[in-house]
């Protein structure tokens, strides 16, 4: 189990709003006040943390056993060229999910806030850490691909209870996956980044890519889920 000093800033505002559905409007003080009040409670009680595992690969882009429920085309494309794997487990807390669910029965707008700002900051504990990684590998003439989730692509996302059980993320950071394949806390984030010896091609998450296209939320009001 590895801590992480993360917290909400002002400066992620417009993410939370992103999450929000806001879709680009003005904001009035109210609101922006608003925000900034759900941003400090969500920082009251988040606790950030993670745990990874690395595994050596044989053969590029080939699979162990271990992982062999990563199937699909999309996740062997993502790590055709690459000879090592990151499994990360990420989470901000129970917390957070307890914070959420009391303010719901006093305040259920500011509810809403909080939520999204627990997803803001879950995702930027994930981009710290893998700006860690980044790091660390490059020093070592190693590049990484960007992390990839299950749920994307065709990588189906009813592999979450084996993803957390290797990389034993319920005893080390308290991740648990339900009978419904929801993860506990909400706030938790599981993905695989590839390691390569060589540069790779600048590769985004698409909406063409993903397999909520036809039903995603996001795409309904003009807006997408990544940067």
């Amino acid at each position: 189990m590895f801590n992480i000093d993360v917290k909400l800033t002002k400066e992620d505002e417009s993410e939370v709003l992103r999450y929000l559905q806001h879709n680009g409007k003005d904001i009035d003080e109210n609101l922006h006040s608003q925000v900034l009040e759900c941003m400090e409670k969500v920082n009251a009680v988040a606790k950030p943390n993670f745990v990874f595992r690395e595994w050596d690969l044989e053969e590029k882009g080939k699979f162990p056993k271990e992982l062999d429920f990563f199937v699909g085309n999309s996740i062997k494309k993502h790590i055709k060229d690459c000879h090592k794997l990151i499994l990360l487990a990420a989470t901000i807390g129970i917390g957070v999910d307890n914070a959420i669910r009391k303010e719901e029965l006093k305040n259920v707008a500011n509810a809403l806030i909080m939520d999204s700002c627990g997803s803001t900051l879950i995702e930027a504990v994930c981009d710290s850490i893998e700006a860690s990684f980044r790091e660390q590998y490059l020093k070592e003439n190693n590049y990484l691909t960007f992390r990839f989730s299950p749920g994307y692509g065709d990588l189906p996302i009813t592999i979450q209870k084996q993803f957390v059980d290797v990389v034993n993320a319920t005893r080390r950071i308290g991740v648990n996956v339900s009978d419904s394949g929801i993860m506990l806390p909400r706030k938790s984030v599981t993905a695989i980044i590839g390691v390569s010896d060589q540069k790779l091609e600048t590769l985004k998450k698409t909406c063409a890519g993903c397999n909520l296209l036809k039903s995603c939320r996001y795409r309904k009001i003009g807006v997408r889920c990544y940067a």
